[in-house]
């Protein structure tokens, strides 16, 4: 098979637009959310991991994080068939937009004889009124997808569905859309795995990196003052090796997370508070707060840019108290900033 390092994914719809004197006086109303994992594998049940819930129908941010599963410390019910890290999930739904991105490296999962791995899994979704009418979109972000060890090869459409030896099946950029007047819908999943034991008569059935996004268009209050950060990915460090992050923060105070693992230097960074968000320019970020690195108590600085779409130019930069640094373009991955 042949080799694709990574595919962005993208598919967008409008709606027809309504009419002015169609429209009613009731606000705009939003749904929302986003899962890095859920379902079942060989039939044990399994998350939701790194799970926002449903944002409010009147708005508001929720995130989810989690540095790796399986957790340290905790049972694996899965007993080793899955692994999973720096997983992320945030819901941004504001203004005229409903926003949800999950993120999620490293994943592997080992069902009906069947190993299955990616580099970085990304999905958002987005819905959008543009007045009355309702946009929506979405796009998935696929990295180092392989089967038993053989790269797959993703072909940038929507819901590709690849067969795996008659035991069911990957689907790759999942989505389910629609847009009617001033109503829009979206879910992106970046892969749905489905799987039957045949021997076991055990059942596999996961989605990895689901993000939901829906609206409906009514009056519209701007969110200008709200300015939040959202993203993840990975960087290349001075050593040569990647190192994954997570994050997200904004001017609600308090409101975000942090992970960070840098693979070279086997080093694990748990952010466990947001201290401080500050505009450094038009598109950049300046983050500090508290966490833990492999244990012990200490302190991040982050700074990060969202330079345009799809990600390749956005940078992330990373200051440890432990006097640790490193900083790069991404190298997979987004970083965005929402009501700048």
């Amino acid at each position: 098979m042949s080799v694709v390092a990574a595919a962005l994914l993208i598919a967008s719809i409008v709606a027809l637009p309504l009419g002015k004197d169609t429209l009613g006086a009731t606000d705009t109303t939003f749904s929302g959310q986003a899962t890095v994992v859920r379902g079942q594998v060989l039939d044990v049940p399994v998350g939701p991991l790194a799970d926002t819930g449903p944002v409010s129908s009147s708005g508001g941010e929720l995130e989810a994080s989690l540095l790796e599963y399986p957790v340290a410390g905790e049972g694996d019910p899965t007993n080793g068939a899955l692994s999973a890290k720096v997983l992320h999930a945030t819901v941004h739904a504001r203004g005229n937009t409903s926003r949800a991105e999950a993120t999620v490296a490293d994943f592997t999962v080992v069902a009906a004889e069947q190993r299955i791995g990616a580099t970085l899994l990304m999905s958002r979704a987005e819905a959008t009124c543009n007045g009355n009418t309702a946009s929506v979109s979405g796009s998935s972000e696929i990295v180092g997808l392989t089967l038993n060890g053989e790269a797959l090869t993703v072909s940038g459409g929507v819901n590709q569905t690849v067969p795996v030896l008659g035991l069911g099946a990957i689907v790759i950029n999942e989505q389910f859309a629609e847009a009617s007047a001033d109503q829009g819908d979206i879910t992106v999943n970046a892969l749905h795995i489905t799987l039957r034991d045949p021997v076991l008569g055990t059942t596999t059935d996961l989605v990895v990196a689901s993000a939901h996004a829906d609206i409906a268009c009514g009056a519209t209050d701007r969110c200008a003052n709200q300015d939040f950060m959202t993203g993840g990915g990975w960087i290349t460090t001075s050593s040569g090796t990647k190192a994954n992050f997570a994050i997200a923060a904004g001017t609600r105070t308090g409101w975000g997370h942090f992970q960070y693992i840098d693979h070279g230097g086997l080093l694990k960074v748990k952010g466990t508070g947001v201290t401080m968000y500050a505009a450094t320019g038009d598109t950049s970020r300046h983050i500090e707060g508290t966490a833990e690195i492999d244990g012990s108590p200490a302190t991040y600085k982050v700074d990060a840019a969202d330079n345009g779409e799809p990600g390749r130019s956005d940078t992330f930069q990373l200051t440890l108290s432990t006097g640790y640094e490193q900083s790069g373009t991404l190298g997979g991955g987004n970083i965005q900033l929402h009501c700048r």
